[in-house]
């Protein structure tokens, strides 16, 4: 049976759509008041305990004090308490159809061990010393200055090479810890730091009910997951406590931890998952209103659109509240800068542009993008979904540019597929890149019917999330270890991993980096065999950052490579364009004719670069490419195949031929000198009895720009 018929209708949202902004428990000076949206139920009564769980000291099954709530406006039930309650754990039990069910608040802001109770939070008594609110790093004017590294909780810390306090290992704190080092190169915070990076995505820190935190000291117990089964939204996930048993430790823990990243320049960005719920029938949503919370079959099963049983559903009124609402708390309460959206097309367009609107209020730096996909069938309408063919219709809401990632590197549904990098120049996978390169704009030469949605789907820069890797997904060590020969792939695959990303931090648009990738991180199988393509409940031992391969000499270099393409990126506004029309018109592609080279010019007519121009070349090939560059002025290379940075590290004249190493990306920016530029004279003439002088004997010199390249074989 479904009620959608009567949930969806015009009558219900107009008698029971609270609008209201005091949903949950919320405490005020010495009165503490809980409202619960129940429409449907008979009664709700609150419940209140001493501790989160009858497993914790002194813990019991009998609440201190019940109390029944009154019924109030549009179908919540409310009650105020005389004292603040701060520090005291709650639950509702809501009576349906004669059946009790006692429930966690989907409002509840933090929660015991397991998420089963939450906890009433007074946070001015919690915040620790030093915390702000609304601060953030002052690192970016535009979306496109964001340089994003996607990293979980547990894997920065939890191999034995990250040398930091052992209580920190896996936990929140960890995530913070400066001074550690493994054979005098930089781990956790403080390479990242060194890295350079402007943003760090944390998966899911939100409270998920796959992980038993009664089991964290159980050495034989595997307290890894991705975290994308959301049991409270609101909550802070108590497996990266160092007491998951007090819900007041992860509130001030996370805040310490934005406050550290703020504090080194960075900001951080929060995966979030309000595209389903981990439990489906037996969800606090369905428990308290059923049905309401989540779409419907036609037959009345559960539709799933997530893959993983159940789908929410955006559209409805309370729903779309309740992600709103959910969405300030985490920007206004832990100062988070930007939201990364699982499975975006799930949501409906409504919804999500709503969401911008109210984030945009309280910074208009905060970031708001997605996976432009879902992860099987729904009901919400193709024109509703937020994905890639209504990209168009989200106000400054990007989303992650699959395009770009299967042309670089290959598919990611593939195993033994390569990209263009690995010297598959199909016109497909080119014009991938490209779409890529120049920020998911139209721009002539690109088919869009090659496209992944067989059109132009991004429209600007600022939309655009370009990458390789993510946590999804084979790591890119082992994607490229799959498709390349044997013969040669050891040696080819740390010049591979350099320009993967350099074509990534050159191009325009927002860039995304997936942690390790920066020395050639590998999650090998547990089995033994093979690589963990999808590694979402692996032990550590698959998924840590392994801090001894960063000391290796080649995997230093790869990391010096990466940390010099970010300060490179950081430099040149011209590579962080905000408009299309400033990259059609100061983004030129050259060496069109010639396989395995995808080069471009960039000119600074629109971005105040300090360089008026720079050419970058990104040769797939497997051997060199003798390139002649521009007649004009004079060249200086800044990054080839082996290094990368803001140094010059050598020169050229205009004219002058350059060999572009076999699996390389370099990058030159054209030098203005008196002694190597190229002038066209041109000569002012009067007509002084009908025949031709030099006026006054002036010659006036005009540059030649952009002049044409040429290949030499």
């Amino acid at each position: 049976m479904t009620f959608d018929g009567i949930y969806d209708s015009e009558e219900f949202n107009n008698a029971f759509g609270y609008e209201g902004d005091d949903l949950g428990a919320i405490v005020n000076g010495n009165q503490t008041t809980f409202r619960l949206w129940a429409p449907i139920s008979e009664s709700v009564t609150l419940n209140l305990y001493n501790t989160g769980t009858s497993l914790s000291d002194g813990g019991t099954n009998t609440p201190i004090s019940t109390h029944v709530m009154t019924p109030s406006e549009k179908g919540t039930f409310f009650i105020s308490m005389p004292s603040n309650l701060h520090g005291t754990y709650y639950t509702f039990t809501v009576q349906n159809g004669g059946n009790d069910y006692e429930v966690i608040d989907p409002y509840a802001k933090s929660s015991g061990v397991n998420g089963k109770r939450g906890l009433i939070v007074d946070f001015d008594q919690v915040n620790p010393e030093g915390f702000e609110y609304d601060t953030r790093a002052d690192n970016m004017v535009n979306a496109t200055d964001a340089i994003i590294y996607e990293l979980h909780v547990r894997d920065l810390t939890s191999h034995s090479s990250w040398t930091g306090t052992e209580a920190n290992r896996a936990r929140y704190l960890g995530l913070v810890e400066e001074g550690t080092a493994y054979q005098g190169v930089t781990t956790g915070f403080d390479h990242i730091v060194e890295l350079g990076v402007t943003h760090v995505q944390l998966l899911p820190f939100f409270d998920y009910g796959v992980v038993d935190e009664t089991k964290l000291d159980d050495t034989e117990y595997n307290a890894f997951n991705w975290g994308y089964m959301p049991l409270n939204f609101n909550v802070l996930e108590g497996s990266f406590s160092s007491d998951p048993y007090d819900g007041l430790v992860r509130v001030a823990e996370m805040k310490e931890v934005v406050s550290k990243f703020t504090d080194a320049n960075i900001r951080v960005n929060m995966d979030v998952v309000y595209n389903h719920t981990g439990l489906t029938a037996d969800s606090n949503f369905n428990l308290i209103i059923p049905g309401y919370y989540h779409r419907k079959n036609t037959n009345g099963s559960f539709s799933n659109g997530s893959g993983t049983g159940n789908e929410t559903a955006s559209e409805r009124f309370m729903m779309r509240k309740f992600m709103v609402e959910s969405l300030v708390f985490w920007a206004t309460e832990y100062n988070i800068s930007g939201f990364r959206f699982d499975l975006m097309a799930l949501h409906d367009i409504e919804t999500m542009n709503e969401i911008m609107t109210a984030l945009q209020a309280i910074d208009e730096s905060i970031m708001v993008y997605g996976e432009p996909w879902m992860g099987g069938t729904s009901p919400l309408p193709l024109d509703d979904q937020a994905g890639k063919n209504n990209l168009y219709l989200l106000d400054g809401i990007g989303a992650f540019n699959d395009d770009l990632r299967d042309g670089v590197k290959g598919s990611v549904f593939a195993r033994e597929e390569g990209g263009f990098i690995q010297g598959t120049f199909s016109d497909k996978l080119v014009s991938r890149t490209k779409y890529g390169i120049v920020g998911g704009i139209a721009y002539e030469g690109i088919n869009a019917a090659l496209l992944s949605a067989q059109k132009v789907w991004h429209t600007s820069p600022l939309k655009t999330i370009n990458y390789v890797t993510a946590h999804d997904n084979n790591t890119l060590y082992d994607k490229l270890y799959q498709t390349l020969a044997v013969t040669d792939r050891l040696e080819i695959i740390p010049q591979l991993m350099k320009q993967a990303n350099a074509i990534v931090l050159t191009s325009q648009g927002i860039s995304f980096l997936h942690a390790g990738d920066e020395f050639m991180r590998s999650k090998p199988s547990a089995t033994g065999t093979g690589f963990d393509h999808n590694s979402y409940q692996s032990p550590d031992s698959v998924n840590q950052l392994r801090w001894d391969l960063k000391a290796g000499d080649v995997e230093m270099n790869v990391f010096e490579y990466y940390k010099g393409l970010i300060a490179f990126r950081k430099a040149h506004p011209s590579l962080r364009m905000t408009e299309a029309s400033d990259i059609v018109a100061n983004l030129e592609f050259v060496y069109e004719s010639t396989t395995g080279v995808i080069s471009y010019i960039i000119t600074n007519d629109s971005s105040n670069d300090t360089y008026e121009e720079m050419l970058i070349i990104h040769n797939a090939n497997n051997s060199q490419t003798k390139i002649k560059l521009p007649t004009e002025g004079g060249w200086r290379l800044v990054i080839d195949g082996d290094v990368a940075g803001t140094e010059i590290l050598d020169t050229y004249k205009g004219g002058e031929t350059i060999k572009v190493a076999a699996h390389s990306s370099y990058v030159l920016y054209r030098d203005i000198t008196i002694e190597d530029v190229n002038y066209l004279p041109v000569i002012l003439i009067s007509s002084i009895g009908g025949s031709a002088a030099i006026a006054g004997g002036v010659f006036i010199f005009l540059k030649l720009r952009k002049a044409k390249i040429a290949i030499v074989s």
